[in-house]
């Protein structure tokens, strides 16, 4: 044997003892641990075999939806069955109606840092488990469409290393309690396509790390309240509620508002003109309400702004130059109005890649079409506005 190859073989057992000596010391996740998981198993319905090698005698640490730290302690549970109606091929885990459901997940609550149950439906429809808000290392709780129902109790104020709470898709009777108020982490904060007649608590105002307030498709009734302008978020969603009234001035002061959909609400009167003071605003959609007047000269101050949307409400008179002078503005959704006058002849381009970028349609607008948006199609421009004219219409002017 050369000495070349005499040092690849004692290289080679090197690590062959190495790998050995590493396997032998890897841990394996508690029987404390394991036996919680298996517990909180036995109490849901895995027709589909989701969580098939959750078993006994088998380290958890491997099991799906389970992910532990360098002491093997189980720091997430993150399980996503597909959604209902997905036909056969579909994983679905029901949970049984019990008192206790997932009691035994208080085991965990040292270490556990990340609880998601996604599409795990509630057999007979129960509360939130109290269990779940004893965990209060948790930085991280998705309860996605399991309809829940109840209120959101006061023992959320337990949470207080929460970072983001995502509770869309249940059923619950009322908004976010006071308590909300202690989460002082909090960044991220949904509670879409629920139920909820309120949006419950000012106390959200106090979470000044929140970024994103995600409220659409309740059943939210009334004035856009005050204390939404007291909000730290870049993005704040209140569309599919039956808001009414006017905006709000008191948005205007959400300085750091990146993203605002209001859309399908009841809104009716002006868009203010101080929603030209958000200056970071790139995404503005108050489509399909019931405002009126013109357009605010002040967007033209959103020099951010990407899109704008103000599709089917009942908005008059002529649009803004000011808005052609955006440098990002490349989609624009205003049909279904009562507009009038010629389009400015800065507007344009459009967004080259996006699919129907610019819909001026069934309003009633006149004379030429500006250079920058006669490579559409007329589809951008008709129906409505019989006194259009030029490319892309076949009428010259």
């Amino acid at each position: 044997m050369t000495r070349r190859q005499e040092f690849g073989f004692g290289l080679a057992l090197l690590l062959l003892c190495t790998l050995g000596i590493t396997g032998s010391l890897a841990a394996t996740c508690s029987i404390g641990d394991r036996d919680a998981l298996l517990a909180f198993k036995n109490q849901l319905t895995d027709s589909s075999g989701l969580l098939a090698n959750w078993m006994k005698g088998t380290d958890c640490c491997t099991w799906t939806g389970i992910r532990c730290n360098a002491q093997a302690k189980v720091i997430e549970i993150y399980i996503e069955a597909t959604c209902k109606g997905c036909g056969p091929n579909g994983q679905f885990l029901i949970a049984k109606n019990t008192n206790n459901f997932g009691k035994s997940l208080a085991t965990l609550r040292p270490t556990l840092k990340t609880l998601a149950l996604i599409n795990v439906q509630v057999q007979l429809k129960f509360p939130i488990p109290p269990t779940f808000f004893t965990l209060t290392n948790l930085n991280y709780l998705n309860l996605e469409s399991c309809e829940f129902i109840g209120s959101i109790p006061k023992e959320l104020g337990n949470l207080v290393n929460l970072e983001e709470l995502r509770i869309n898709g249940n059923k619950f009777s009322g908004g976010m309690p006071d308590s909300i108020g202690k989460l002082q982490k909090l960044k991220v904060l949904e509670l879409r396509d629920n139920q909820a007649p309120t949006l419950g608590s000012s106390q959200i105002t106090l979470l000044k790390k929140l970024t994103t307030f995600d409220y659409q498709r309740n059943k939210v009734t009334g004035p856009l309240p005050k204390w939404l302008g007291g909000l730290s978020v870049g993005t704040l969603t209140l569309a599919g509620n039956q808001f009414s009234g006017p905006i709000s001035p008191e948005l205007c002061k959400l300085r750091a508002l990146q993203y605002l959909l209001l859309r399908g609400n009841k809104l009716s009167g002006s868009i203010p003109g101080c929603i030209g003071n958000v200056a970071l605003l790139f995404y503005l959609d108050v489509g399909r309400n019931m405002l009126s007047g013109p357009l605010p000269r002040e967007l033209g101050k959103l020099k951010q702004l990407t899109r704008f949307l103000a599709d089917n409400n009942r908005i008059t008179g002529p649009l803004p130059r000011e808005i052609g002078d955006l440098p990002t503005l490349f989609f624009i959704e205003i049909q279904n109005n009562k507009i009038t006058g010629r389009i400015p002849s800065n507007y344009g381009p459009s967004d080259p890649i996006a699919i129907d970028p610019i819909n001026f349609t069934n309003n009633m607008l006149s004379g030429p079409i500006p250079p920058g948006y006669q490579n559409l199609d007329e589809t951008a421009f008709r129906p409505g506005n019989p006194g259009l004219c030029g490319p892309p219409l076949s009428n010259p002017c």
